[in-house]
């Protein structure tokens, strides 16, 4: 079960990777209590080369990086005279002892991942400061953790493309001739490398699992408790510093092959089964929405430019009775959106094995802190935090965002009263609105720091609570933040007073007023802040590197001629950020309320929102690619919570349009108040009716993916649970012709014989 050490050390690229003199390996078998490798290192690494050229080694998928020295200048391990003749530290007292400490627990998480039956390769950082260790395993170490954990496969189109636990054959009992054999290795789909060419389109040997079904099973390993595996805390040991990095690795080849067609896989959605077998479910579902958002942008951006420009040459201004077509066509919209995204989610979810997936057992997050106790799932020990201890937190967090908004309108209501007094001295309204713009992106970036700070306190165990719990914080504040100046310019500002001073709108047109506000709004967005979000990522990396070099020539080694070495694939991608699709569903909402709430004011919004989903698209994919590290693949079975929350976005937007048409333009002023109430609930009802006939009629699940998913359960339960039928025995044959059969049992005397 031991799975093969390879101790090495290199300063440059995957392709340099000598044996060092190998006292780390020879000090981890000394330290397990068994008796050192023998032999010349020259000898071992020819035995190594040679077996390797024989089999090649699995693929690393997996990275664990451990720290190994507390600076890069301090002396310590086998290199100490090499260290110290390049004029390196001796550690102080403290650093030895942090030192000492790393040393034994890294010694027993490696022990333990090797006893798992995992490959490991480690090699030292360029400096000498982390130990990076690539993990793999064997596809028959697969195939038994597949089946152990009752992970689940796509099975061959021939069977509808269902997914099913995996199960190994079964050889049969002897004592019945092996007429109970069930062999069902044919049933499942084997994948190719859409990225090579050649032979290797072909399917191999044990081509069952994607990338991603590795890296999950090889996390699982590590992370479980069960039979053949590590059980080793990745959050407890990331929490205690023992663990300074854990990621999957990269594939160059399929990230150049996405990056090329980047338009089809991540903009229209034509190829986010690339996206999805790459990246996983979770970040594939939020490409898949972009897409379907620029699809459906389309029409209303075409429609609200003709508005626009019907609304200039013909009446000069948005507030006419013209308005009402946009009013109603985006509470149209509205209405079908979400609804035909949730049909669209669902008929690729099927196809992906995860429609329906139910709430999973979560890993435990690095920061979680609790003391030891029973998990009543598990049956094992973890962490725990009681909930009477973290309710005063949340409470906490609810004080200080109640008050955060109190002051955040407080704050927009004097730059409505400085734009009042100063406006004819500080170049006009526009300034202001760009103020105002400014104002907004500055107290969003604010407070999701805040939020995070305050979510962080409350000590969430998982990731999906820690997201949920985040979520409410900031579309709360962001809702106010983002939306409180138009809500005011429509509803509030004209005719009324502001800190004792008349308040009116330009010209006496309150939405000419509003819809340059949500176009400057708009505009600030497209440009500066997504300038700033791919910027602000490639800025940090740029002083980063900068940095190393100062420090690598003016200290390491010095000398104007010395070239310092290049890093390593693992450690390159360890020196970028974790890449967290909330932050991107977030902004994508944000875009979501500024293009449908107050679309009769500015009908040409719809345009601007899909060039800025577009860009958003792209920007979003060059972070994935580029700048970031690449994430684990999360199983999801749908968009939730973000689906629910732009289905509350599409509510607001036919309220707030419809209130806009009737009170606060000039359309229905000769009505009376209660007239215009009673014409806002019909609206209101109307609408209100259209959503529940378009869920009615049209439900969230198509009939054809029930319908699939039936047919799905019978091919499972048919052909693997049952071992196939008569139909079944050509594909079963062949399928036997290549496994192994063990000897039938013979008799050797007839009955007659026995009984004498």
């Amino acid at each position: 079960r031991a799975g093969p050490w390879r101790a090495r050390a290199r300063a440059g690229g995957d392709s340099a990777m000598p044996f060092i003199g190998s006292s780390l390996t020879t000090e981890l078998w000394r330290k397990d209590g068994r008796p050192a490798p023998q032999g010349d290192m020259e000898e071992q690494a020819g035995q190594n080369q040679s077996m390797e050229g024989s089999r090649l080694p699995p693929r690393s998928d997996v990275v664990l990086v451990f720290p190994y020295k507390t600076r890069a200048f301090v002396r310590w391990g086998e290199a100490q005279l090499e260290e110290e003749a390049r004029g390196l530290q001796p550690p102080t007292e403290k650093e030895r002892h942090q030192m000492e400490t790393w040393q034994v627990k890294r010694t027993s998480v490696l022990h333990a991942l090797s006893d798992s039956g995992l490959v490991l390769c480690l090699y030292y950082s360029r400096d000498r400061d982390e130990i990076f260790v690539r993990v793999a395993a064997d596809e028959s170490h697969l195939r038994q953790v597949a089946e152990t954990m009752r992970y689940k496969l796509e099975l061959k189109p021939q069977y509808f493309s269902a997914f099913a636990e995996y199960k190994s054959d079964y050889v049969g009992r002897r004592e019945l001739n092996y007429s109970d054999r069930c062999v069902v290795s044919h049933l499942y789909k084997t994948h190719t490398d859409s990225s090579k060419s050649g032979s290797d389109l072909y399917p191999q040997s044990g081509a069952i699992f994607r990338t991603t079904d590795r890296i999950r099973l090889i996390d699982h390993i590590i992370g479980a408790k069960d039979h053949c595996c590590a059980g080793e805390d990745i959050g407890q040991l990331m929490h205690d510093g023992d663990l300074t990095h854990y990621f999957p690795l990269h594939e160059n080849s399929k990230l150049r092959k996405m990056d090329a067609d980047w338009f089809r896989c991540f903009v229209s959605g034509a190829e986010i089964d690339q996206v999805r077998d790459y990246f996983g479910e979770r970040i594939a579902l939020y490409f898949l929405f972009m897409s379907h958002l620029n699809r459906w942008l389309i029409f209303p951006a075409l429609m609200g430019l003709v508005f626009t420009i019907i609304e200039m040459v013909a009446f000069r201004t948005p507030d006419t009775y013209f308005a009402i077509v946009p009013c109603v066509g985006m509470g149209i919209w509205s209405v079908f959106f979400v609804h035909s995204w949730r049909r669209k989610a669902a008929m690729h979810t099927v196809r992906w094995g995860t429609l329906g997936m139910g709430k999973q057992l979560e890993p435990t997050r690095p920061q979680f802190t609790g003391s030891s106790a029973i998990n009543p799932v598990t049956g094992r020990v973890d962490r725990y935090y009681p909930w009477n201890e973290r309710i005063w937190k949340v409470l906490r967090s609810g004080t200080v965002l109640f008050v955060a908004i109190l002051t955040l309108v407080f704050s927009i209501l004097v730059i409505f009263a400085l734009r009042h007094i100063c406006h004819k001295y500080t170049g006009g309204r526009l300034f202001w609105q760009v103020l105002n713009a400014m104002f907004v992106e500055m107290m969003n970036w604010v407070f999701t720091k805040v939020a995070k700070w305050l979510t962080d306190r409350e000590n969430h165990r998982a990731y999906s609570e820690y997201q949920s719990y985040l979520l409410a914080k900031t579309v709360v504040f962001k809702f106010v933040n983002c939306y409180f100046s138009l809500y005011y310019i429509a509803f509030f500002k004209d005719g009324n007073q502001l800190f004792t001073m008349p308040m009116s709108c330009t010209n006496g047109d309150c939405l000419t007023d509003l819809g340059s506000q949500l176009a400057v709004f708009m505009l600030f967005r497209v440009t500066l802040q997504n300038f700033i979000e791919l910027g602000w990522p490639w800025l940090q990396q740029y002083i980063r590197d900068q940095t190393e070099q100062r420090s690598f020539n003016s200290s390491l080694f010095g000398g104007a001629l010395t070239v310092m070495p290049d890093l390593s694939q693992a450690e390159r991608e360890s020196k970028k950020e974790d890449y967290d699709v909330y932050e991107d569903m977030d902004e994508v909402l944000i875009l979501y309320g500024y293009t449908t709430l107050f679309v009769v004011a500015c009908p040409w919004v719809p345009l601007l929102a899909l060039v800025s989903s577009v860009l958003e698209c792209f920007l979003d994919q060059k972070k994935l690619v580029l700048l970031h590290r690449r994430p684990f693949p999360m199983p999801a079975g749908s968009n939730e919570p973000w689906d629910t929350a732009f289905d509350v976005f599409g509510v607001l937007a036919m309220i707030t349009n419809t209130a806009v048409i009737i009170f606060a333009s000039n359309a229905f002023s000769g009505w009376a108040h209660s007239h215009k109430a009673l014409l806002f609930m019909a609206f209101e009802h109307l609408m209100i009716f259209g959503r529940v006939a378009v869920g009615f009629f049209y439900p969230a699940v198509p009939t054809e993916v029930k319908l699939l998913q039936m047919q799905q359960a019978h091919m499972v339960h048919k052909h693997l649970n049952l071992g196939g039928d008569e139909d079944d025995h050509e594909t079963r044959a062949n399928a036997m012709m290549t496994s192994q059969m063990p000897a039938p049992f013979v008799h050797d005397m007839d009955d007659e014989e026995e009984d004498g």
